[in-house]
């Protein structure tokens, strides 16, 4: 009678196993962060507020090249000609793209609000599924 318990908590054992296993922390696995509570969606990793937006390629006015803001904060400066921007002349510029800093790809983005705001209020990489967001308060 005790043989049968035995087999018996060996195979519930080995059914447990398999049904946790899934849930067990990947030692491999580098990083794994949560979405950002404000945005409410499936992305694996992202940031809030304008001075963690995405590195920005900008149209250059002056003779059409294209200019690589970095961070928000950045002076925004043509390699190709003499032109110069202060940061703040982000919007008056025409955005050709924000790049992902997790993968490099072209994000996805958009203005939520059009009358409020002339500068992205979210952006999304589909490909590794990080997201950021503006961060505004209404």
């Amino acid at each position: 009678m005790s043989d049968r318990f035995g087999v018996l908590f060996g195979q519930l054992k080995r059914l447990v196993g398999i049904l946790v296993g899934p849930l067990r922390k990947d030692p491999d696995a580098t990083k794994f962060d949560l979405a950002i509570p404000e945005t409410h969606n499936t992305t694996i990793d992202g940031d809030t507020g304008w001075a963690s937006r995405p590195s920005a390629w900008l149209a250059c006015p002056r003779c059409g090249a294209d200019i690589h803001q970095r961070d928000a904060r950045e002076k925004i400066d043509c390699p190709r000609c003499v032109a110069v921007f202060p940061p703040a002349e982000f919007a008056d510029l025409t955005l050709r793209r924000l790049q992902c800093p997790v993968c490099g790809d072209a994000m996805e983005h958009g203005i939520r609000h059009p009358n409020a705001f002339d500068v992205p209020e979210w952006a999304t990489c589909h490909r590794c599924r990080y997201h950021w967001e503006f961060g505004h308060l209404f």
